[in-house]
C-alpha cells in the first residue's frame, strides 16, 4: 500500500534578488511556497517609488514532501535549504501562518530583528490584528513587544503590543496580563 507524501514547511536560502524569480518558478511547477513582503518607499535622483521586497532577504518558504524536496534545489538561484547539524529544518506551520498574520496587517509596522532576546514570558494577543497569536514577551524601550521566533532563520519578528492586549500563558493555562 503507498503511503501518501509527508508535507513539511522548510526555508530554502536563495542568491541575493532571487526570491521572487524563484517564488514564480515555484508557483508554476505548483510547489506550495511563501514569500513575505513588505512595501517600502524608495528614494532615486528623480523620483520616489513604493516596492515590495523580500521582509526576509535571500529566504523563501517552502512546503514539500520527499517527492519534490530535490526538484527546489534544481531551480536557479536556490543555494540550499537551511540546515542546522547537515540536516534540513523544518518550520511549524503554525510559525508560517503567524508570519502571515503579521506581513497581512497594516495597523502596526513590522520589525525583523537578528539580535538574540532573551526567553521571556509567553503570552497570547487578546485584541487587535494579532489576536489569538502566542510568542514572547520582551520589554523594549518602555514598550510591551510580543515576540514571534522563527529560530531556524536566527531571526525574530516583533511589533508593539500594549500590556492589556495580552494575557500570559503558563503551561497550558492562562491568566491576564
Amino acid at each position: 500500500m503507498l503511503k501518501k507524501p509527508i508535507y513539511a514547511w522548510y526555508a530554502i536560502y536563495t542568491k541575493p534578488n532571487a526570491e521572487k524569480k524563484i517564488l514564480t518558478f515555484l508557483e508554476e511547477q505548483e510547489i506550495e511556497c511563501y514569500l513575505p513582503l513588505k512595501k517600502s518607499l524608495r528614494q532615486w535622483s528623480d523620483r520616489k517609488k513604493w516596492i515590495e521586497e523580500p521582509f526576509f532577504r535571500c529566504y523563501l518558504f517552502v512546503k514539500v514532501s520527499h517527492v519534490e524536496f530535490f526538484k527546489v534545489l534544481e531551480i536557479p538561484g536556490t543555494v540550499k535549504y537551511v540546515s542546522f547539524g547537515g540536516q534540513p529544518q523544518t518550520i511549524p506551520e503554525e510559525q508560517i501562518e503567524n508570519i502571515k498574520i503579521l506581513i497581512a496587517q497594516e495597523e502596526r509596522e513590522i520589525f525583523l530583528s537578528r539580535e538574540n532576546i532573551e526567553k521571556g514570558k509567553n503570552v497570547e494577543v487578546l485584541v487587535g490584528p494579532f489576536k489569538g497569536m502566542q510568542g514572547e514577551i520582551v520589554k523594549i524601550q518602555g514598550n510591551y513587544r510580543i515576540v514571534i521566533r522563527i529560530e531556524t532563520l536566527g531571526c525574530n519578528l516583533y511589533a508593539n503590543i500594549q500590556k492589556d492586549e495580552i494575557k500570559i500563558v503558563k503551561r497550558g493555562k492562562t491568566e491576564n496580563n
